[in-house]
């Protein structure tokens, strides 16, 4: 099933994570999608945060694990780089490893921690295999990318992801960047490449319109708006209540969440028909 990775080109505050928390939680909402996110960054407590009490979180899944006899092989990636490693993943496994948010619906693999450099490449060089392991379970898989090119593994990902969602600002200097990426290379001139703006403000004279005229994009730029409540509702841990409070189905159109809600779900909903259109050959 898909792959879709969320990158940038360089550690400039793009709000990728909560892009990505964003259009995977509609996802598996208003879809019904099984939805796996994969955090490839260390010791970033960001996506956890969005949806839990981390201090409550972590006591009540060592004890599951405990109890599962799988304390010793560790949790989160950690655990399953080592069934990588041994040769006994399976689709089905990597749920064990996983923090459910709505069952049967959305979860994320996270928790990732490397006590040593050596430590560090090994569970680096497991995300692929993780990766396309989690596809042939999950209805889409939405990794978090670390930034930048520099790192084999990122370069691998992006190679095979289905779609690349390339989060930008709306500042001059990114776009040209973007533009000067789609030029020079290969991976990001085919048409899996979809540029997303994070935390869009729509008073800025850099609207979705006047960014997809500048980047010779047809129609409007796809874009994930700043919206107090929703980066409020992260820093709570209240991710997936606001999602469920906020459906489409459930919202008026005077609601001041109404423009954020609208922006995502025309956002998701691009993905979802690029992807169906790769699938077709298109």
């Amino acid at each position: 099933m898909p792959v879709v990775a969320f990158w940038s080109k360089n550690n400039k505050e793009t709000a990728q994570t909560l892009s990505m928390v964003a259009i995977a939680t509609h996802m598996a909402v208003e879809h019904n999608f099984k939805v796996l996110m994969v955090d490839t960054y260390f010791d970033n407590p960001t996506i956890a945060n969005c949806y839990w009490d981390n201090k409550v979180v972590g006591q009540n899944l060592a004890i599951k694990k405990l109890n599962q006899g799988k304390i010793d092989l560790g949790t989160g990636t950690s655990g399953l780089a080592q069934l990588v490693a041994s040769g006994k993943d399976s689709p089905d496994m990597i749920k064990d490893y996983t923090r459910v948010i709505y069952k049967n619906r959305l979860e994320v693999l996270t928790k990732n921690k490397a006590n040593s450099e050596t430590e560090l490449a090994r569970l680096e060089g497991s995300f692929p295999d993780i990766i396309k392991t989690a596809s042939r379970y999950y209805d889409y898989v939405l990794v978090d990318l670390q930034k930048g090119l520099n790192k084999q593994f990122v370069r691998d990902i992006l190679e095979f992801s289905d779609i690349i969602i390339v989060n930008l600002t709306q500042r001059l200097l990114d776009l040209d960047d973007f533009k000067e990426l789609t030029e020079t290379n290969d991976l990001f001139k085919s048409n899996k490449v979809i540029p997303v703006v994070g935390r869009y403000d729509r008073y800025s004279k850099y609207s979705k319109k006047n960014i997809a005229r500048y980047l010779g994009i047809k129609g409007e730029i796809s874009a994930v708006p700043y919206n107090t409540l929703f980066f409020e509702s992260a820093n709570e841990g209240m991710i997936s209540n606001y999602f469920l409070k906020f459906r489409m189905s459930l919202m008026d159109s005077s609601d001041r969440n109404a423009v954020f809600i609208q922006d995502i779900t025309s956002t998701t909903n691009y993905i979802i028909d690029m992807v169906k259109a790769l699938q077709m050959g298109f």
